[in-house]
């Protein structure tokens, strides 16, 4: 009887343990979706605007990834974010895709500057 208590119990901690982890990925993929749709809306608006990256002579052009026009450019994060708010100041941005060392760059330098700014966020 021992043995048939054990694996009851076993195979009970088992379900449980598979439906918890059902509903982690279940409630992580509804915040992704809601996160895509969240973007998707912002793109459609024209509230977000996904740039490509391309690099001449250490410089960082930033093009509409949608349209392909230009909307700005820079040395480095911090200016292209200056730039891109003064021409756009009541729109984010976000590097979609490009050059890839430029973006992985661009990238490095976002995370360095939220990592070292208590307040201030910078959109793209």
């Amino acid at each position: 009887m021992d043995i048939i208590e054990f694996l009851v119990d076993s195979l009970l901690i088992f379900v449980t343990i598979q439906a918890g982890l059902h509903l982690v990925a279940w409630v992580a993929k509804r915040r992704v979706d809601s996160d895509l749709n969240a973007v998707s809306a912002d793109i459609e608006l024209e509230r977000l605007i996904p740039l490509t990256i391309e690099v001449v002579d250490e410089q960082y052009f930033c093009y509409n990834s949608i349209t392909q026009d230009f909307v700005c450019q820079g040395t480095n994060l911090v200016e292209i974010v200056r730039k891109f708010k003064q021409r756009y100041p009541d729109k984010s941005a976000a590097i979609y895709n490009g050059d890839e060392t430029a973006v992985r760059i661009l990238k490095s330098q976002l995370k360095d500057l939220d990592e070292n700014s208590s307040s201030v966020r910078y959109t793209s």
